[in-house]
């Protein structure tokens, strides 16, 4: 074999190497990247539960009822029954 072809071997199997360590890396990220959507889908799902727990004890139904429960009556009914 020539030193030709050997230079060309090596330097083949190095471009190789580099071909197939920015793969490895591409696929470690790639893991990451998708870890990183379930986590954020599982945020979008928290979050919605959070809203629909915040409407249902602090919207302004929610308010109305509790104060009609604790006695209170509306300002425009007070207003009038004066």
């Amino acid at each position: 074999m020539n030193r030709v072809a050997l230079r060309w071997g090596y330097l083949y199997l190095v471009v190789l190497l580099l071909v197939s360590g920015l793969g490895l890396m591409a696929q470690k990220e790639r893991m990451q990247l998708q870890d990183y959507r379930n986590r954020y889908a599982q945020l979008e799902r928290d979050r919605a539960a959070l809203l629909r727990d915040y409407e249902a004890r602090l919207s302004n139904r929610a308010v109305a009822r509790w104060a009609e429960s604790q006695g209170m009556v509306p300002m425009s009914e007070g207003r009038w029954a004066e």
